[in-house]
């Protein structure tokens, strides 16, 4: 009777022993993640001989049609999106020091456009497209990076780090499988709700509305042996958007060009 005993307590040791190990295996530093995203990009030599970017495709918001975007780019820290929407074009633009959102937005929808402003300054703004990617850059080594556990991003699980400066911070995700970049969090919006009239109905001065923004990038190929994703999504909201308060604008990408000169006029 002993030995099947004996035999039941071995197996449950070495059965917590494996679940140790691979509760261990599952635990890496926001740096191995960083790391691993980093190589299974292309490494960091590849990474570092492209001095300019252009991505070029198409977007969509609402039920519009698709509209030309491109996303241009030169190391160390400038990036410029321009969506060539029906009726105006809508640029995030970081020309190294300053961001730049056009159109400007209304008073009350201020805050949306400082978000923005924000999430280019982050140097994380659409995540491995652009050149100014503080992960791959020299302000690598002076950022505070934590692990911060697994989440899931549309099913699949990703490692998430948070990065932190002084000016500002966002929660990045790495898929758990390929170290892919895949989003990348930037808090919150709160806007209230003007007021467009009298009614008789009750309602108070400060209903606000609360909107998440982030950037997930997909569909990655190899480019010049770079790994880039050819998908990509950006929360937007109104005015941006004509028929809903809050969505998401879906770029994909038809061409990479790599170290081709650029117009500064682009960044401006």
């Amino acid at each position: 009777m002993r030995k099947p005993a004996a035999f039941i307590v071995l197996f449950l040791v070495v059965l917590s022993a494996n679940g140790f190990a691979s509760d261990d295996k599952d635990k890496l530093t926001a740096a191995e993640i960083i790391n691993k995203y980093l190589a299974a990009a292309g490494g960091r030599e590849a990474l570092a001989k492209i001095k300019s970017r252009v991505a070029i495709g198409t977007a969509r918001k609402d039920s519009d049609a698709s509209a030309p975007m491109a996303v241009m780019s030169e190391a160390p820290n400038r990036v410029s999106a321009i969506y060539q929407f029906e009726g105006f074009n809508w640029q995030l633009t970081y020309d190294g020091s300053k961001a730049i959102v056009r159109p400007i937005l209304t008073r009350a929808n201020a805050p949306v456009m400082h978000k923005y402003e924000e999430m280019l300054a982050t140097g994380t703004m659409f995540n491995g497209i652009s050149l100014y990617n503080v992960l791959a850059g020299p302000e690598a080594d002076s950022l505070k990076l934590e692990a911060k556990g697994t989440r899931k991003v549309k099913g699949r699980p990703a490692y998430t780090v948070e990065i932190k400066r002084a000016s500002d911070r966002a929660l990045l995700y790495f898929d758990a499988e390929t170290f892919m970049w895949v989003r990348t969090d930037y808090g919150s919006v709160q806007l209230t709700r003007e007021m467009k009239g009298l009614t008789n109905a009750y309602e108070s001065k400060d209903q606000e509305t609360t909107f998440d923004f982030y950037v997930e990038t997909s569909d990655f190929k190899q480019v010049d042996g770079i790994k880039l994703p050819f998908k990509f999504e950006i929360v937007a909201t109104a005015p941006i958007l004509k028929q809903k308060n809050v969505g998401t604008i879906v770029a994909t990408i038809t061409e990479y060009r790599q170290n081709i000169e650029i117009d500064p006029k682009m960044f401006q």
